[in-house]
């Protein structure tokens, strides 16, 4: 896949994953979906919510490494950060893997991992 076909996927899977927590969470039709990128300078993290902007970047090396991965369980995880955002604010202490982040994997039917074991 080319840049332009890996971020139209990345849309879609973003697009699928927001509509989800929007049935699941009603008060989440109130927010915008976040927007979604790929970032080339991503080499340990794959990926990051920038939530006060409401943006995710996704690691380019890792999606087109372990596109299944990032695609089930990455793009979901980052917008789950979105949403506990949107929803509970910043969470107490900085504990943005916290229990109500992990609430929100759970409801998607996710394991709330909070790091990887990617190598690119």
């Amino acid at each position: 896949m080319n840049k332009a076909q890996l971020t139209q996927a990345l849309q879609a899977r973003l697009d699928e994953v927001w509509g989800i927590y929007c049935d699941i969470n009603i008060q989440l039709i109130r927010f915008t979906k976040p927007t979604i990128e790929l970032n080339g300078r991503l080499s340990k993290t794959a990926g990051r919510c920038f939530m006060e902007v409401n943006h995710i970047d996704i690691g380019t090396r890792f999606l087109i490494a372990h596109y299944d991965q990032i695609m089930t369980e990455t793009v979901p995880h980052e917008i789950a950060h979105q949403i506990d955002y949107n929803l509970n604010g910043t969470p107490a202490g900085n504990r943005w893997h916290g229990p109500s982040w992990q609430r929100i994997m759970r409801q998607l039917g996710l394991n709330p991992e909070t790091y990887h074991d990617m190598v690119v």
